[in-house]
C-alpha cells in the first residue's frame, strides 16, 4: 500500500467509525446548527435574493444531509458526497427531494466528480480534517481542482469553526489559512461574516464565506 493509499484507508475507517453509532456532531438535532444552517442560506440569499434557484449544486462533506435537505429548494439538483457510507446511508433515508442524490466518495480521489461545471459548491466543517490528514499540497490542489470545476460565475459558500475551541484543527489563523487558499486560486470573496453561537455551553465562532468564480 502506498502513503496515500494508507491515509485514505485511515480516513475511511476514523469517519466510518465515528458515524457507525449515529450523529456525532449532533448536526440534526442541535439548535446552534440549525442556526448556522440559517446563516449559511441567508449569505446565499444575500446574494441572490430570496427564491434565486441554482442549477447544479455539490456538497462536499455532506454528512447524513442535515444542510443538504435545507439546500435542495434552492438548486435544480444537488449531489451530496461524503466518505462515510454510515452517513450517506442515513441521509439517503432522511431525504425525500427528488432532485438530490448522495454519493460515498472521497473528494480527494474524486477529481472526476468535481469536473462539473457546478453553479454552487458548499464546503462546511470539512477542510479542517483534509488539512490533518493530507499533505498540503494535497489540500491545494483540492482547491484548485474545485475552481477549476465551478463554472465561470458559479459560487463557493466555505463554513468552518475557527473559536470557542481548543481544538488544533480549528485554529482561527489555520482556518482563514484555508479561505485563503481558495482566494488564491483565483475565488473572489462577495460576503464574509462570523457567525457565533452556542453548543454545549461553549461559545463558537465559524466563519463563512462566499466567493465567487470571476465571470
Amino acid at each position: 500500500m502506498t502513503d496515500r493509499q494508507t491515509t485514505d484507508a485511515q480516513a475511511r475507517t476514523y469517519f466510518e467509525q465515528l458515524w457507525r453509532d449515529g450523529d456525532h456532531w449532533d448536526l440534526d438535532a442541535d439548535p446552534y446548527e440549525h442556526a448556522k444552517y440559517d446563516a449559511q442560506l441567508a449569505l446565499l440569499d444575500a446574494d441572490r435574493g430570496p427564491g434565486r434557484r441554482y442549477g447544479r449544486a455539490l456538497e462536499i462533506g455532506c454528512a447524513a444531509g442535515a444542510f443538504t435537505r435545507r439546500l435542495a429548494p434552492r438548486c435544480e439538483r444537488v449531489v451530496g458526497v461524503d466518505i462515510a457510507q454510515p452517513a450517506i446511508a442515513r441521509a439517503r433515508e432522511r431525504t425525500t427531494a427528488a432532485n438530490v442524490e448522495y454519493e460515498v466518495a472521497n473528494v480527494m480521489n474524486w477529481q472526476q466528480g468535481l469536473a462539473g461545471d457546478w453553479d454552487l459548491v458548499v464546503f462546511a466543517e470539512t477542510i479542517c480534517y483534509l488539512g490533518w490528514l493530507y499533505p498540503f499540497f494535497d489540500v491545494a490542489w483540492l482547491a484548485h481542482c474545485i475552481y477549476e470545476g465551478t463554472r465561470p460565475g458559479g459560487r463557493l459558500l466555505l463554513a468552518n469553526t475557527c473559536g470557542g475551541t481548543d481544538d488544533y484543527l480549528l485554529k482561527p489563523w489555520i482556518i482563514r489559512t484555508y479561505h485563503d487558499l481558495f482566494r488564491n486560486t483565483g475565488f473572489v470573496t462577495l460576503q464574509e461574516t462570523m457567525f457565533r453561537g452556542v453548543k454545549n455551553g461553549v461559545e463558537i465562532e465559524a466563519l463563512l464565506t462566499l466567493a465567487e468564480r470571476p465571470a
